[in-house]
């Protein structure tokens, strides 16, 4: 399986969503709310051959954040092209997870989910699939495989 770090031609891609794992960390049991990665793909056609291009997101931990109203933030940033983040935000009061992708200051994209304290796998699922529809920017370096 040969990989390498292109762009993608977004006209050419199908939607792919991966559901991540609970982010665990033995010194700080309370960021399971958070993801332990996040990855985002998209099919698309090259050389009459299909691929799949994807982005790994992976938590950068010296940016979590309390805010003033308590809500929990945290950047994820491309594996493979630095211009790009996701930011995770926990929003307590309104019991919710927001995810919002940038490509430098600009904010291309969000996607949102209530956070069901009763059946969190079934929150957790949902939301994911929302983020996975983010997608790839165009211009945005992946690996192919």
């Amino acid at each position: 399986m040969e990989t390498e770090k292109e762009n993608l031609d977004q006209k050419q891609l199908n939607f792919v969503g991966f559901i991540p794992k609970k982010l665990k960390l033995e010194s700080s049991p309370e960021l399971a709310i958070f993801p332990l990665n996040v990855l985002i793909g998209r099919y698309a056609v090259r050389d009459e051959k299909t691929v799949l291009g994807s982005v790994l997101y992976e938590p950068d931990l010296s940016s979590l954040v309390i805010t003033e109203k308590k809500h929990l933030v945290m950047k994820y940033r491309s594996r493979y092209d630095c211009r790009y983040f996701l930011k995770m935000i926990i929003e307590n009061e309104s019991k919710s997870r927001r995810c919002e992708k940038y490509r430098g200051k600009d904010k291309i994209g969000a996607a949102y989910g209530a956070i069901n304290w009763e059946n969190q796998e079934e929150s957790w699922k949902n939301f994911f699939m929302h983020v996975a529809l983010l997608g790839l920017d165009k211009g945005e370096r992946c690996q192919f495989s």
